[in-house]
């Protein structure tokens, strides 16, 4: 079989096509730029196709359908975001692909406080309408989503977030991928919606904490308001928009303790447990060393 994989250089993208690999599973690996592709290229991953196209662009989508059994949906926070996973479904669809895996978000719904949340509502409508067979994934908390603060965390190891004491069942970003494609090799004919978490729920104070145990450096947490968290990711290259969608993810949704819930769903799909923030500070602990922290 071969499985077309969008977003192949993203966090999960990325790791979808490695594991497929991996697994000897053909992969059309899709990227947006040029510089992504040759960087994926010189990964030198066996059966990886790469190709650069944009999604958005409806005459060009239907071709990278050519051959593809499965597909797996993810694509970056951009102002047409919905038009290119409409793009993917409705051409996985005229090309009758067997299934589909779409990287979406919890809360998806036409009122969500989320602007993200919004647009993956109206892509999961377009799914379901498609008559493509599906599974939607709905991870918590990315753990890989700390790797981005690096650069915040100070010389005292202190990291400002607006999330307070909220805890999160924090997932790896890999128990993502792995959970992917079991569902994209699957034979399964029935459509599927699952919720993905980490083994236990921490809040970023906790997490840091375990980090720190692992690499050797005191890391914690101190509080910060929406409005200082707006200012400093919109200077480290946010948009207003997605950054006030972040600062309402964490001051409005985490901090209240909103993404604590823990799922099973993992081991039950994949058959080995979670990974724990623990393993996620052994895969990136050169990135969490001292040198690694500019601070402001």
């Amino acid at each position: 079989m071969k499985v077309l994989v969008t977003g192949a250089s993203g966090n999960v993208g990325s790791l979808v096509v490695r594991t497929l690999s991996e697994r000897k599973v053909a992969v059309r690996g899709v990227v947006r730029r040029e510089k992504s592709a040759a960087a994926l290229r010189a990964r030198d991953l066996p059966g990886v196709e790469v190709v650069v196209a944009d999604l958005a662009d409806e005459k060009a989508v239907p071709a990278l359908l050519d051959g593809i059994d499965a597909v797996f949906l993810a694509t970056g926070n951009t102002a047409d975001q919905l038009t290119q996973e409409q793009q993917v479904i409705r051409a996985a669809a005229a090309a009758g692909v067997r299934r589909l895996v779409k990287l979406s978000v919890g809360g998806a719904s036409p009122d969500a406080p989320l602007t993200l949340a919004r647009v993956h509502y109206a892509a999961e409508q377009e799914l379901a309408s498609s008559g493509l067979a599906y599974t939607v994934l709905r991870p918590a908390f990315f753990m890989d989503n700390l790797l981005q603060y690096v650069p915040w965390i100070d010389s005292s190891g202190q990291l400002p977030l607006p999330t307070g004491d909220g805890a999160m069942a924090m997932i790896h970003a890999q128990d993502i991928a792995d959970v992917a494609a079991v569902e994209l090799t699957s034979e399964l004919t029935g459509n599927r919606d699952l919720a993905l978490t980490g083994p236990e729920a921490l809040t970023i104070g906790q997490a840091l904490h375990r980090v720190g145990q692992v690499v050797g450096r005191q890391l914690s947490h101190v509080d910060s308001t929406r409005e200082e968290f707006l200012r400093r990711y919109i200077e480290a290259g946010a948009t207003p928009e997605y950054a006030e969608d972040i600062a309402t993810l964490y001051d409005g949704i985490l901090r209240p303790g909103y993404g604590a819930a823990i799922t099973d769903t993992v081991e039950k799909t994949t058959g080995s447990s979670p990974r724990s923030i623990d393993d996620f500070a052994r895969d990136h602990a050169a990135d969490f060393s001292p040198t690694g922290a500019t601070g402001s």
